[in-house]
């Protein structure tokens, strides 16, 4: 969930799921192999989330029965500043969502084309 959380500097507060998520929820989520995720909500299908994390490409259809949490708020990089999720500034981070995956998906187009091209050999 980087750039707004950082490993083991972040603190995030979860609670449990009393309804459907939204998109831009994060939540957080268990996969099969007990991975433990916390990425955001994109996009909200029949029975299922299209989640990604901040600051990858790459979207995954999670079921809501995988859904444990949802985020409430967070304490940035260990922090005593508390951040709640419908705080004007995260509100503000938002709206950055839409054109950071698309630098990010523009950035890696090179490396797609590249292997797509060497994976005819």
């Amino acid at each position: 969930m980087e750039p707004l959380l950082h490993h083991r500097q972040s603190t995030v507060v979860i609670e449990a799921v009393s309804g459907p998520l939204k998109p831009y929820d994060v939540a957080l989520y268990r996969r099969p192999t007990g991975e433990y995720v916390l990425h955001r909500v994109v996009k909200v299908l029949d029975g299922a989330y299209l989640i990604c994390g901040d600051n990858r490409i790459w979207r995954e259809r999670v079921p809501r029965s995988w859904i444990i949490g949802v985020m409430t708020g967070f304490y940035a990089d260990q922090s005593e500043a508390y951040v709640s999720c419908d705080s004007s500034a995260y509100q503000a981070y938002l709206h950055t969502l839409k054109g950071r995956y698309r630098r990010l998906w523009f950035r890696a187009l090179p490396g797609r084309i590249r292997n797509k091209l060497f994976s005819f050999r």
